[in-house]
């Protein structure tokens, strides 16, 4: 008896595990194609690239720079911590389509009294349980998509960081290059000043000239001293928010090349393709946002329809301890059902509703997206435009002072000229640097905004 008790219970788990197996081998075949089909429309969807755009300036130190900043920058760092969470999440999600399977040990007391006679025992549970939610009308494939959606839209803010921050390193790189040359020449300045002044001061005393003339020089020379000020203390700004890019010590030396030495990756007039507006990684993130809302729309109808579960049941049942694991007690159960609620006080129609909503705002969000992708890129070609056609004037002007500057230079020399014009001719020279210096500077960051603008890149 026993022999065919054990041959019984071994048919029954057999039987058992058969019907889940045979359930879990149908499932996949629908998810498959559900995969399958899944996998098309990841290839489908657009991919942003980040180009190294910083390469085409010819610095070394730049591309150093971002390196640097690519591999420490704490908010890049935080952007990929909730890539991570997005992950993470997805797995949980992706768990919903598994069975689970558990064991839950339990004792039931039961006390009774039957006419003259009392009767006490316990009921003692060993089961072990297996329950599979069948995704009959995929509604966790739904889910699974949504999650999906959730991570590559976590990649595109990974995406948005890196463009944002290496194209802030480049602008300020250009910036403390521009403020280090500005310093020198306005040190240079305020010392040809000061021995212009001294030379006017021995004029005046010696009643060749007015004082409105020094008076001149010494209100040059104040305006002077308050632009290199602000220029120390915007040297110092610059250099604080560089550092903290790249999470070093504000302290840190920065090297750069000269203004002069700096190269423009591309000229105004250079043919640009407007289409990398749409592959630049808010924009895709955007699309991505709509096509999360669809499937979310989707999982807000399906809560509408019915959940089936299978359930299995494998375990020992006694009312004593000491019989429990003994094979008589085994009890082994296998259903199915159907569980659909009947009211929920309008919580399904107002989270549909939601939803909805949701989409049409992603939608909204996507055109607007574009549009100031389209106005950004605009604004950065006329400011290259404008800050370049500035660049070549002042170009133009400094070599006018140059050699305005060598004939002062030659007559101060050969004693026809004076001290005080040859300081004069080398001052303006300084000057019109420092314009041109703040144009070329200008048109450079015009051209990382562009490229920030256009997705990294300004051609295919």
């Amino acid at each position: 008896m026993f022999n065919d008790l054990k041959r019984t219970i071994i048919i029954l788990l057999t039987l058992g595990i058969f019907l889940a197996g045979g359930i879990t081998y149908c499932a996949p075949l629908s998810l498959n194609s559900r995969v399958s089909k899944q996998q098309k429309n990841e290839q489908d969807d657009k991919k942003f690239e980040l180009h190294n755009f910083w390469e085409n300036y010819n610095d070394e130190y730049l591309s150093i720079y971002v390196s640097n900043a690519l591999e420490q920058n704490p908010s890049l760092k935080i952007a990929n911590d909730r890539l991570r969470q997005s992950q993470a999440l997805l797995g949980t999600i992706n768990a919903q389509r598994l069975p689970n399977i558990g064991i839950n040990p339990s004792v039931y007391p039961y006390r009774a009294l039957s006419g003259k006679e009392y009767s006490s025992h316990n009921d003692i549970f060993m089961p072990l349980f297996f329950n599979w939610e069948l995704d009959v009308f995929g509604k966790i494939s739904d889910k699974v998509q949504s999650g999906r959606y959730d991570v590559k839209i976590a990649k595109e803010n990974v995406n948005i960081q890196k463009l944002s921050l290496t194209s802030e390193v480049c602008a300020i790189y250009f910036n403390i290059t521009l403020a280090d040359e500005l310093i020198e020449n306005e040190e240079e300045i305020l010392k040809n000043l000061d021995e212009v002044l001294k030379l006017k001061k021995q004029l005046y005393d010696s009643g060749i000239i007015k004082y409105d003339d020094m008076y001149i020089t010494e209100y040059e020379k104040i305006n002077i001293k308050n632009e290199l000020n602000s220029l120390y203390k915007q040297r110092d700004i610059l250099s604080h928010a560089f550092s903290f890019l790249k999470a070093v010590s504000p302290k840190e030396n920065i090297n750069h090349q000269t203004m002069e030495e700096m190269y423009f990756p591309f000229l105004p007039d250079a043919e640009i393709n407007s289409d990398l507006i749409f592959n630049r990684p808010d924009v895709i993130q955007a699309e991505y946002a709509i096509k999360k809302a669809a499937f979310d729309v989707k999982v807000a109808k399906k809560m509408f329809l019915p959940s089936f579960n299978l359930n299995e049941f494998v375990g020992f049942e006694s009312y004593r301890l000491g019989r429990l694991l003994n094979w008589n007690s085994i009890v082994y159960q296998l259903g199915a059902g159907m569980l659909l609620d009947l009211y929920s006080g309008g919580y399904k129609k107002h989270f549909l509703k939601y939803n909805k909503e949701l989409a049409l705002e992603k939608l909204h969000k996507y055109d607007y997206t574009l549009l100031d992708a389209v106005r950004q890129t605009e604004d950065c070609l006329s400011s290259y435009k404008t800050d370049y056609k500035a660049f070549v004037d002042f170009k133009t002007m400094m070599t006018n002072s140059q050699h305005y500057y060598n004939v002062a230079h030659t007559r101060y020399l050969s004693g026809v000229g004076n001290r005080i014009d040859e300081l004069d001719a080398r001052r303006q020279y300084l000057i019109n640097e420092n314009a041109a210096n703040k144009a070329k500077a200008a048109s450079l960051v015009d051209t990382v905004s562009l490229y920030k603008a256009l997705g990294s890149r300004i051609h295919e």
